[in-house]
């Protein structure tokens, strides 16, 4: 029965029907970009609505208490002398009741520099008087008077809970003079109420800003000086009450472009060597305010948008200014997170297209299924291709389609998977899937590069093998290629070729492996231990010598244009094999040279022979025995290092002993049979003069 079939196309055209998704984010993304437009336009009216409202604060909160300095200093002139009673504390105590801003009232006289003060108690207060403790807990106003009004001149502090109800009272001798404060000095000049910069309060040591005016007698005489404080913190906590959004802030800069006003009273001021200074809004400890200073003062203008270095979100910047009152030339500024205004806009777009999306995939429903029955097959193509690539081709495709094109196509990646399945079994199967990966074609020709080489032999096979029948003898062969096959292959190296029973392996290439030396070392001391198990499962005891070796090699095709192999030419190649063979004389199984030990010596344990000259060679080069990890092949090293110290020191009686206790307890070991013949000879008749210490070996 014949399959129903459709054409591609058919499906392609069908799917791509479906535009109203398309259609939908476009219009859910118009109306997002239309309300994020009049969000930030609210954000900017709600930015320059919290300024205006700040400045006006601000403008009546410094006027209230430039007025009161204003009428304290009329009082101050009615009253003249009589402003040394008690009782003329009262009226700066009402003051303070009617200006909660204000930190405290006061006026010093010129005369003899006494001082008269109310100071309204800030809340939660730790230290405060000459003894810096902390007040009474019912204490809510302190009034200071210096003068000598009892005799004797003393500086007293009555702590109030209220007019007439003192809690404690303070007394110490004078050390502070009004007329040598700056509220004082400044105010001098002037007829009218001036501001002076921030500086630190004689009675809480932080910092704030007064405003005062001089009082003169009527006949022109200097009086003395009324003020009234103002806190920094009491401003920062005005500021921190009217944010804007949930991220805004708001703060002021005077005409300098320092901070006098900030949410964080802590980052206004900075003290050096006792001097309290502002902070310059350019230099404060918030990235988004310094920012925002930094370019309102470069001539930005008043209101822009700026972008937060730490995490790129946007923000935007108001300054406004304030009209100069009693000396105060500050701005206000204003920044908020554009996140603030425009992130509900964002979420309620979001909502908007997952209802739209919900709407679109119900109404396309039929196109859905559609799009899946036509890309299933394709998608498990996909899969097989990359299978192919990767060369895991050990899986037949198994994939059906009732489309015509896409049947064929299963069709042709079934039959090259196969193809290719078969080819791999002839060749390296990195080489092949290096060919497969790249896309390119294969050339005669090689490139030199670092190979780490090894060459490895069964020890007495042949001769094992005459007296078997070439089946078992196929079987075993066959069992013995497979495993050290996987071992190699599981440690990245690529089997060049079979010789009977020898193999020859590369590592670096045609892939670049960076560990390839270290990657050859594992290779081969698993190789080792794979015999073992292999001889204890009940296989014949096959012992496999091998040899390896690293340097420059040539590797490549070589061949002919129809039939090419790939493999690696060069004398270190030859070197790797002649190492091999140098296992018959040492009686060894594994053999490295100093290349390879001055690459990755420090992960292996290693058994040295010192220089050797193999047959062949015309430069000697140091060989190594591969050992395990074991106990004993510690100990073994231990007690070759020994005897082959001594040996390399010329001490031929103490190395032809350390060989004998060694040969005592590895009494099959031919290198320590050789070492000891020469300790021996060398001890009885001395070395030869040319003697430097190489084993040569004339015979492979």
């Amino acid at each position: 029965m014949t399959k129903m079939r459709i054409k591609l196309r058919i499906g392609i055209s069908a799917m791509f029907s479906a535009v109203l998704i398309p259609l939908t984010v476009l219009l859910v993304l118009f109306l997002y970009l239309q309300n994020a437009r009049m969000a930030r336009e609210m954000a900017a009216q709600s930015m320059d609505i919290s300024g205006r409202e700040v400045a006006e604060k601000i403008k009546m909160m410094i006027g209230g208490i430039s007025k009161s300095v204003e009428i304290a200093a009329a009082f101050g002139r009615v009253e003249g002398e009589r402003l040394r009673r008690p009782d003329a504390l009262r009226p700066l105590l009402t003051q303070l009741e009617t200006m909660p801003e204000a930190y405290s009232a006061y006026f010093g006289l010129h005369e003899d520099g006494s001082f008269y003060q109310a100071v309204r108690l800030p809340k939660g207060i730790e230290r405060f008087g000459f003894k810096k403790e902390k007040p009474p807990a019912a204490a809510k106003w302190v009034l200071r008077v210096l003068d000598s009004s009892s005799g004797e001149r003393r500086d007293t502090y009555i702590y109030l809970e209220e007019w007439n109800k003192a809690v404690k009272i303070e007394r110490a001798a004078p050390s502070y003079d009004p007329r040598i404060r700056p509220w004082y000095q400044d105010a001098l000049p002037s007829e009218k109420t001036i501001t002076t910069d921030v500086y630190l309060f004689s009675s809480t040591g932080e910092p704030g800003i007064t405003l005062s005016q001089r009082v003169r007698t009527d006949n022109g005489a200097l009086m003395g000086v009324f003020g009234a404080d103002l806190s920094i913190s009491a401003l920062s906590e005005f500021l921190t009450a009217r944010s804007v959004g949930k991220s805004g802030m708001t703060f002021l800069l005077d005409q300098k472009g320092q901070l006098v006003g900030f949410p964080n009273a802590a980052k206004v001021t900075v003290q050096k060597d006792g001097k309290v200074s502002l902070v310059m809004g350019e230099d404060v400890d918030d990235p988004i305010v310094s920012e925002a200073v930094k370019r309102f003062r470069a001539g930005a203008g008043s209101q822009f948008t700026l972008e937060s270095k730490a995490d790129g979100s946007a923000w935007m910047a108001k300054f406004l200014p304030l009209v100069e009152y009693s000396g105060v030339n500050w701005t206000v500024g204003v920044v908020v997170a554009e996140e603030d205004f425009v992130g509900p806009v964002r979420n309620a777009s979001q909502t908007t297209i997952i209802i739209g999306f919900v709407f679109a995939l119900l109404a396309s429903g039929c196109v859905f299924l559609l799009s899946r029955y036509l890309v299933r097959p394709i998608d498990a193509l996909i899969v097989e291709t990359d299978n192919i690539r990767n060369f895991e081709l050990s899986k037949p495709v198994v994939i059906s389609s009732q489309i015509l094109e896409i049947d064929r196509l299963i069709g042709a990646v079934g039959a090259m998977k196969a193809g290719l399945s078969s080819f791999g079994s002839y060749v390296p199967k990195s080489l092949v899937h290096n060919i497969i990966s790249s896309g390119s074609g294969t050339t005669i020709g090689g490139v030199r590069r670092p190979l780490t080489v090894m060459f490895t032999d069964l020890q007495g096979f042949t001769q094992a093998s005459e007296s078997m029948e070439p089946e078992l003898v196929l079987k075993w062969l066959s069992v013995y290629f497979e495993r050290m096959s996987e071992i190699i292959a599981r440690h990245h190296g690529t089997i060049d070729k079979f010789i009977g029973d020898a193999i020859m392996a590369f590592w670096n290439a045609p892939l670049d492996d960076p560990n390839h030396i270290e990657n050859a070392c594992r290779a081969m001391v698993e190789c080792k231990a794979a015999l073992r198990e292999f001889a204890e499962s009940g296989g014949p005891p096959l012992i496999t010598r091998m040899g390896l070796h690293t340097g420059q090699a040539v590797v490549g095709n070589v061949g002919s244009s129809d039939r090419m192999q790939y493999t690696a030419m060069g004398s270190m190649v030859n070197l790797a094999s002649r190492i091999e063979g140098l296992n018959k004389q040492l009686g060894t199984t594994a053999l490295v040279t100093q290349p390879v030990v001055e690459a990755v010596g420090e992960n292996f344990k290693l058994r040295p022979f010192g220089p050797v000259l193999v047959s062949g060679a015309s430069i000697s080069i140091p060989v190594y025995e591969l050992l395990g990890d074991g106990e004993d092949e510690q100990r073994r090293l231990s007690a070759w290092m020994e005897a082959l110290t001594a040996y390399e020191k010329a001490e031929w009686e103490r190395a032809s002993q350390a060989f004998e206790r060694y040969e005592a307890l590895y009494p099959d070991d031919k290198a320590t049979q050789m070492y000891l013949a020469n300790a021996k000879q060398f001890a009885a008749n001395g070395a030869p003069a040319d003697w430097d210490g190489v084993l040569k070996f004339r015979r492979k």
